[in-house]
């Protein structure tokens, strides 16, 4: 049997119609079958950009981010700078056909975290990598990230009503939260969301109503400038932090960490809260409230509970207590795990009769730890401490001084330590880990070069 030829002409035109179902033939059909570590063909639609495919394809690719797509975009296609052009193929690294989805890994609230923070600046680049691999190397299993911080901006793309109306996800730099959180996962870590609560300029900023005010004269109100707090009595600010922390707690993390979660301390806001104090309502209480609103909100995802709080609030002086509505003892019925910020250098000078709290790490985190256990002792919650990782009011701050942060948590009735520096600047942190790592647990003492008593 004789087959008919096909003329040039109905070549030509088969040849244009599968070009053109190649052209337009959409994503899915093409993800469906995708195996691991593909590489896909995309076409360039006119308006198209570099950052705006990354944005597409992300859930589909092992990148975090959206510049690191880029990046890994253009080093596939050979590509020099951004521009691209219309129809112009383009290799997209696709390892899934659908999004993954990370899951919490549940612990108990004496699980050992030692880790680090890391702010939302770090979070979109390549930082982010390098500093959990020295994490990793130096014996740390945990991260704390910033779910929200102190401008008020989510790191994230919310689906929470009033953090889109007033653009609080307006700039996010994690596009895939739960893709991030499988990744961390993947690395063995427990994953801690940091959410700064009551100190949110951007909130204050476009709800008025929900602001702390100064009450006074003008004068007053030029001095504090734009409002920077918001009423934690508020319920409106309650709702808006409880549905930001359920919202993360579905998307997989291990553990909510409230910061911030006080009242303010500064003088010229004194006024602002006396109305709540002449109710008759102990801040105390106001915060204590709020925090069992949250730990109910949170059960049925089994996330821990977490709360940063003054440490010089282990003193416990009645007006720290009373300004800042940090009660320990109250704290501690709602929540799992309680996170004294011991950072030396912020203590005044002199302090309980130490003349430089700044140079005397060691006994400053001792004191404060015993202090800390001791409101806690009938209790089933953790203490797991903020250590200084910064300069910062410390004259010699090198390996050393980290190690005696970590020689006192080590006698304490303490359980992990976090890390904090604001800029995650970590290096002096890492040659600290380093020598702790090699010691010898036979030869720690009590004894200690900074330890004076007074």
């Amino acid at each position: 049997m004789v087959e008919p030829k096909l003329s040039s002409k109905s070549s030509l035109c088969i040849y244009i119609l599968i070009f053109l179902s190649l052209l337009f033939q959409p994503l899915k059909a093409h993800a469906k079958d995708i195996g691991n570590n593909t590489d896909f063909v995309h076409w360039v639609s006119p308006g198209d950009s570099l950052n705006r495919i990354a944005h597409q394809y992300l859930p589909l690719t092992d990148a975090i981010t959206i510049g690191e797509l880029v990046r890994e975009i253009r080093q596939l296609n050979g590509i020099q700078n951004s521009l691209i052009h219309p129809r112009q193929p383009l290799l997209i690294p696709l390892s899934q056909s659908a999004p993954v989805k990370a899951t919490t890994v549940p612990k108990q609230p004496d699980f050992e975290a030692t880790g680090i923070y890391i702010n939302r600046f770090s979070m979109a680049c390549q930082k982010m990598t390098r500093l959990l691999d020295r994490l990793i190397v130096s014996g740390g299993n945990t991260v704390i990230l910033d779910g929200k911080d102190m401008t008020g901006r989510l790191s994230y793309p919310s689906r929470v009503a009033l953090a889109n109306e007033i653009g609080a996800d307006a700039s996010p730099v994690i596009n895939d939260p739960a893709k991030l959180f499988h990744y961390l996962h993947q690395k063995g870590l427990h994953i801690i969301v940091r959410l700064v609560l009551f100190y949110d300029p951007l909130l204050a900023a476009k709800k008025p109503g929900v602001a702390l005010h100064a009450i006074g004269t003008e004068n007053q109100q030029t001095q504090i400038g734009k409002p920077e707090w918001v009423d934690p009595y508020h319920r409106i600010v309650q709702g808006y932090n409880l549905d930001i922390a359920k919202e993360l707690a579905e998307m997989g993390v291990d553990e909510i960490q409230f910061d911030y979660i006080r009242f303010p301390t500064e003088k010229i806001l004194e006024n602002a809260t006396r109305s709540l104090d002449e109710q008759g309502i102990p801040r105390y209480e106001i915060i204590a409230d709020f925090l069992a609103r949250a730990r109910k909100a949170l059960t049925p995802y089994k996330v821990l509970l977490s709360v940063d709080v003054f440490g010089i609030v282990a003193w416990g002086h009645l007006e720290d207590i009373r300004i800042t509505g940090q009660n320990i003892e109250e704290l501690a019925k709602h929540c799992d795990v309680v996170c004294p910020m011991i950072y030396p250098s912020h203590f005044y000078s002199p302090f309980q009769d130490i003349p430089n709290p700044g140079s005397q790490p060691f006994l400053l985190i001792s004191e404060t730890c015993k202090r800390f256990s001791s409101f806690l002792k009938d209790t089933k919650v953790t203490l797991r401490p903020w250590i200084q990782a910064f300069p910062y009011g410390a004259k010699n701050f090198e390996e050393e001084y980290i190690l005696e942060e970590l020689r006192a948590l080590d006698q304490a009735n303490s359980c992990g330590w976090m890390l904090w520096s604001a800029g995650n600047a970590y290096d002096v942190a890492w040659k600290a880990l380093d020598q702790w790592n090699k010691r010898s647990l036979e030869g720690i003492t009590a004894s200690s070069k900074f330890f004076r008593y007074y």
